[in-house]
């Protein structure tokens, strides 16, 4: 049965990293990044981080892709999948961290497929054609 807990968390976690990414690629109106590719890596990075709010170390090691203008991709697979991997990893952690976190979540996910059936049932009995 923990199998279902598991694929139940990694899914809503994937989801909401998934959330993430389209978030910070579309509500970002300062660029991340300002001297990009002109050949001085280390003073590049080091000025972006001090001047951007989003952009920090840890992209710069993930290797995050910035479009000509230096803004947050938006049509990059690569920033979704590290998107999602930092969060379904940070998300588990702090799941399987707090033991009350974890009781509550698989409650959550006991009664989550039977909450959406009714949903469902809902919606279709009250189907109204106009």
């Amino acid at each position: 049965m923990i199998v279902w807990y598991l694929f139940a968390a990694v899914l809503a976690l994937a989801l909401l990293g998934a959330a993430i990414h389209v978030f910070r690629s579309s509500f970002n109106f300062i660029p991340d990044r300002f001297h990009a590719g002109r050949g001085l890596f280390w003073r590049e990075h080091v000025i972006d981080d001090m001047l951007s709010t989003n952009y920090g170390f840890w992209d710069m090691v993930a290797g995050t892709e910035y479009d000509e203008d230096g803004f947050y991709e938006f049509f990059s697979l690569k920033n979704l999948r590290i998107t999602c991997t930092w969060t379904v990893a940070i998300g588990l952690a702090v799941l399987f961290s707090y033991p009350g976190l974890w009781e509550g979540f698989t409650a959550v996910a006991d009664l989550a497929p039977g909450w959406l059936w009714d949903l469902i049932v809902y919606r279709v009995t009250n189907i109204r054609m106009i």
